[in-house]
Parts: C-alpha cells; sequence; structure tokens
C-alpha cells in the first residue's frame, strides 16, 4: 500500500477542509494527529498508537528528560512495530534543523532493526516551506562545497543523507545529537524517497504536505560516534588510539637492550 501518497493526499486534503472551516489557528504538530491517526488507522485495520517509546534508542538515554519517542505507530502485532511516521509542522515557529535530522535517524533505525515501514511528514503553507527547504542547512548549499541536501524536496527519487562527516555544515549538528550515544552504532547513511507534495501547486498561503519514506541501505554501514575524530567527545578517532598505541609499542621496544 502506498502509504505515503495516502497520507500525503489524506493530510493535505483536511488541511484545505480545516481552512474552509476557518481554524487555521489551531495549526500545529500536535493539531496533525487527527488526520495521521485516522489514515494510519483505516487503512492498516490496526490501532495506530501517538508517542510511542523506540524500541532501539529509548533504553539507551540516560539522565533527565523524556526518552526517545515515536510520533505515530502501527503495530502488528503488538508490540511490534509495522508503520512508524513521524510529523513536524512549518509555520510561525519552525522546527530546527537537528530535531528533523533525529526524526530521520530514528526512522531509519525503526525501518532497519524493526522491518517497519517509515514516513516522516512536514506541513505548512507553500510559502513557509519553501523557506524552510532554502535554509543552507537543509539545503545543502555551500559556496564552493558540493550540494548535500537533508531531504530531496524537487524528484519523487531515492536520496543518502549522510550521517558520516561528509556535509560540514551538519556535523557540529550530528556531534550533539552523537553525545549521549558515543558507543551506539549508527548507519553512515539515511535512505529516503519522496511522494508527490499535494496540493502540487497553488499561491503561497495555500497548505501543502510534503512526505518521505525513510529506509534503510541495502548494504548498511555503521559507525560509532566514541571512533570519530568529528563526533567523539574528546576529538579523538580510532584511527588516533591505534597510532598512539603503536608509537607506545615503538617506545618501549626501543628501551630494550638486547
Amino acid at each position: 500500500m502506498n502509504y505515503a501518497r495516502l497520507l500525503c493526499e489524506g493530510v493535505g486534503s483536511w488541511l484545505q477542509f480545516e481552512h474552509a472551516c476557518g481554524r487555521t489557528e489551531l495549526f500545529s504538530e500536535k493539531y496533525l494527529s487527527q488526520p495521521v491517526g485516522q489514515i494510519l488507522s483505516a487503512r492498516s485495520g490496526s490501532r495506530a498508537r501517538a508517542e510511542y517509546l523506540h524500541p532501539v534508542l529509548s533504553d539507551l538515554a540516560k539522565g533527565p528528560g523524556r526518552r526517545p519517542e515515536i510520533d505515530f505507530v502501527v503495530c502488528d502485532p503488538y508490540p511490534d512495530i509495522a508503520i512508524a511516521v513521524e510529523s513536524k509542522w512549518i509555520g510561525k515557529t519552525k522546527p530546527s534543523i537537528d530535531k528533523i535530522l533525529w526524526d530521520l535517524i530514528r526512522l531509519e533505525m525503526l525501518a532497519h532493526h524493526s522491518r517497519a515501514r517509515c514516513f516522516f511528514l512536514v506541513g505548512g503553507t507553500r510559502a513557509d516551506l519553501d523557506n524552510y527547504f532554502k535554509h543552507k542547512l537543509f539545503s545543502g548549499i555551500e559556496p564552493g562545497s558540493q550540494t548535500k541536501a537533508l531531504l530531496r524536496t524537487d524528484v519523487n527519487r531515492a536520496h543518502k543523507t549522510a550521517l558520516v562527516p561528509t556535509a560540514e555544515l551538519r556535523i557540529p549538528i550530528l556531534k550533539k545529537l552523537f553525545e549521549a550515544y558515543q558507543h551506539f552504532e549508527f548507519p553512515h547513511y539515511v535512505i529516503s524517497r519522496r511522494s508527490n507534495p499535494f496540493p502540487s501547486e497553488g499561491p503561497g498561503n495555500r497548505y501543502q504536505v510534503y512526505v518521505w519514506e525513510i529506509s534503510s541501505a541495502t548494504n548498511r554501514e555503521t559507525f560509532r560516534p566514541k571512533n570519530s575524530r568529528h563526533y567523539s567527545l574528546d576529538g579523538s578517532s580510532q584511527r588516533d588510539f591505534y597510532r598512539d598505541r603503536a608509537k607506545r609499542s615503538e617506545s618501549e621496544t626501543d628501551g630494550i637492550i638486547p
């Protein structure tokens, strides 16, 4: 079933209806829970659950604060996740890029570990969405560097979002995200594919929805932040560790008198 298209057209149409009813002041990420939940429940035949603990990352979270959760899931059978959705609203207040990136990472984890079908949904006016997508941390456009978009907004084509430190603009964001997960294995890439936005055209004040299906790479490679010079807490890498150990070994050997 094409859940990406169903969510995009269903939530997009619902926003047009709510706009006609004069309820646009209520529009927010929380307000999207009604159409998303109804579509998932009706089409899957199972109950849609909100704010569901992430089965992979929640046990790893340390210290105060809420454990990582998923906005919406469908379990089949419970507690195994079959479908997962994360959503964001672009309006007067806009989500930070790190929150979107963290959503994509959490969805990829579910796609890999739970074999779930995972989707990332964004809604807002066409003008607000276009402006947000042009932000350099989202578009990846940096003078003198190859463009590395966070998500493709122009074509329905598979796209790789690198978690390895290849996009310099996002290295500080990823380092912050990985602080509490230094020993955990993260994928080199998150795979995404856009569905046609709905509606596809219209004036800047028209409400619009984008949906991407998030998946895991077929030949998935992983890394641990603690082994990366860019992401480790002390700025060292696994290569530094082995190089220093080799130097110590050489020094000790030099001190031995045959």
